[in-house]
């Protein structure tokens, strides 16, 4: 797996506006704004160790999303969310870990999982988690969540797709 993790999402001013706006005294929220079907560039890798290849895909943005909740595995394939924090000062950083959920991957070298993760950073603009199926042992079917949690494990958003291996056309 090649998680996918956006480096530095700034959106248009004309598509973006301002960004979500601050509540006083309120507690910072992550939400998920947009997901399915993504694309985007790849600008590098960074080590992952809770994910099946051990490396996340750094991406710049924009990325371009499809809604889907189904979502067809195939070698290439990738989706995500896109979400952003509510509540707090503009540049401020929100600290969260990106969990994925998914069946029971058996990699190479022997391990077996269900459940990835990684740290991300959730900014007043929209950035993306996502996963590519990169590898034939990761072409796994059933019930996929994106959590979006804190540094204590509580989440701020999820999002799950129904994914599906197989069916794809030959290249």
């Amino acid at each position: 797996m090649r998680a996918l993790r956006l480096l530095a999402l700034v959106l248009p001013a004309l598509l973006a506006g301002p960004g979500p706006a601050r509540t006083q005294g309120a507690e910072p929220a992550i939400e998920i704004l947009n997901w399915g079907l993504t694309r985007a560039k790849d600008v590098g890798t960074e080590a992952a160790p809770d994910t099946p290849t051990g490396y996340n895909r750094l991406v710049d943005g924009p990325v371009d999303v499809v809604r889907a909740d189904k979502i067809i595995a195939c070698l290439g394939t990738s989706f995500g969310v896109m979400y952003a924090a509510f509540n707090i000062p503009d540049f401020q950083v929100v600290p969260v870990m990106i969990i994925v959920r998914h069946p029971v991957i058996h990699t190479p070298d022997g391990r077996s999982m269900q459940r990835s993760s990684w740290p991300d950073g959730a900014i007043r603009q929209q950035r993306y988690a996502g996963w590519v199926f990169e590898k034939s042992y990761e072409l796994v079917s059933g019930v996929w969540t994106f959590s979006l949690q804190d540094t204590h494990g509580r989440e701020f958003a999820a999002k799950s797709f129904d994914v599906t291996a197989g069916s794809c056309p030959i290249s």
